[in-house]
């Protein structure tokens, strides 16, 4: 039952971002009580929805790096895993996510990505005086923003993770 209100919390916020609690239990086929057994707040449905929602990410990208030989190619295949998800979870873009271990989750994922702008670095993909946090900032933004044009229907997926490479790699060039 916690696996199927997760699931319906997800789809639904993926379509109103605003969802009442009411909501998100019928469409997962449950009462409210029963919703508020497995999740206590909204805060918490949310916090269980982002877990959900980096480890799928997680899972895509491990995937997707399989074979990936250089830092560049991470990076290209990395968006290409990542930004076909933003239908399902750009909804955290407009959540407030109030938990330590999503945080901890989050400070990860950017550390990956801290570890990635050294190696585009050494490669000489980026510039070497592009301070590294900026780097970061601006590939976790890229992603971000892939993933409102896709939900705004502006982009498919993957042309805007082609245009995220295109913007990281040509704005950072050295």
């Amino acid at each position: 039952m916690r696996q199927a209100i997760l699931d319906a919390a997800i789809d639904t916020f993926a379509r109103n971002p605003g969802a009442s609690l009411s909501e998100i239990a019928t469409r997962a086929g449950v009462g409210r009580a029963s919703l508020h057994r497995h999740f206590a707040s909204r805060a918490d449905l949310i916090a269980a929805a982002s877990q959900q929602c980096m480890d799928e990410i997680d899972a895509a990208t491990a995937e997707a790096l399989k074979d990936a030989r250089t830092a560049r190619d991470r990076l290209s295949r990395m968006l290409e895993a990542v930004v076909p998800l933003g239908d399902r979870y750009q909804f955290l873009v407009s959540e407030t996510v109030d938990d330590e271990s999503v945080r901890k989750r989050y400070e990860d994922e950017l550390d990956w990505l801290a570890h990635l702008v050294d190696d585009l670095k050494a490669e000489g993909v980026i510039a070497a005086d592009a301070p590294r946090s900026w780097a970061v900032a601006n590939i976790d933004a890229q992603v971000w923003l892939a993933w409102s044009e896709v939900a705004a229907g502006r982009l498919a997926p993957a042309h805007a993770a082609d245009l995220a490479l295109r913007t990281l790699l040509e704005g950072l060039a050295p």
